[in-house]
């Protein structure tokens, strides 16, 4: 009678253990959730540094690879075209960017002649759109040139880790790897950076 008592408290006990486990779990869900749906709410907050660069700031969603394959179609087909895992992703992060420039200069006339016409024309205003750059400016009376110049661009930095590899196995992690992705072809990158902060 002892022996089945003592049996049946031991498994109370691991159910009961199991149990306790299971809602840690479930609470820690719960809580990546409620900040999912909090960042998900909030708009990007834009700020300038103590030095006047811009900024951004965003609340950082934590996902689990269904879920990015399922809300960020774009940098899922991105890191496809890397030839990534998405279980290997350590991070992804994708930055819009606008260079805006502004232009008040003194030109010499240009004259142009048109074979068809038999004439020739003076250059006023101009206009050009890639899809990239969008340029545009005029002449004017006084011989200034005023125009605007834009460049948009979108930057997608992705981070994975490289697993170590003998043979054929795969095993543990030999590095963490950024790969940092400019979609205009007039961007050069010179320079990326990953810091990852550990605590102890």
């Amino acid at each position: 009678m002892k022996r089945y008592l003592i049996v049946l408290l031991l498994a109370a006990v691991a159910l009961a253990f199991g149990a306790i486990q299971r809602c840690s779990k479930l609470k820690e869900e719960n809580k990546r959730l409620a900040n999912n749906q909090t960042a998900l709410m909030q708009e990007v907050k834009l700020y300038k540094t103590k030095d006047g660069k811009n900024a951004a700031k965003v609340v950082e969603l934590s996902l689990k690879g269904k879920e990015f394959k399922q809300l960020n179609s774009y940098l899922k087909e991105e890191v496809e075209r890397l030839g990534l895992k998405i279980k290997n992703l350590k991070s992804a992060t994708s930055t819009i960017t606008l260079t805006s420039l502004k232009i008040d200069t003194v030109i010499k006339d240009s004259i142009v002649f048109l074979p068809a016409k038999g004439i020739a024309d003076t250059l006023k205003c101009f206009s050009y759109n890639d899809g990239w750059i969008n340029a545009s400016g005029c002449i004017g009376a006084d011989n200034r040139f005023q125009g605007t110049f834009e460049s948009n661009d979108t930057i997608s930095i992705i981070a994975h880790r490289v697993p170590k590899r003998f043979l054929f196995f795969r095993w543990g992690c030999k590095a963490i790897e950024v790969e940092v992705v400019s979609h205009n072809p007039h961007t050069k990158i010179n320079y990326a950076k990953m810091i990852e902060f550990v605590r102890k």
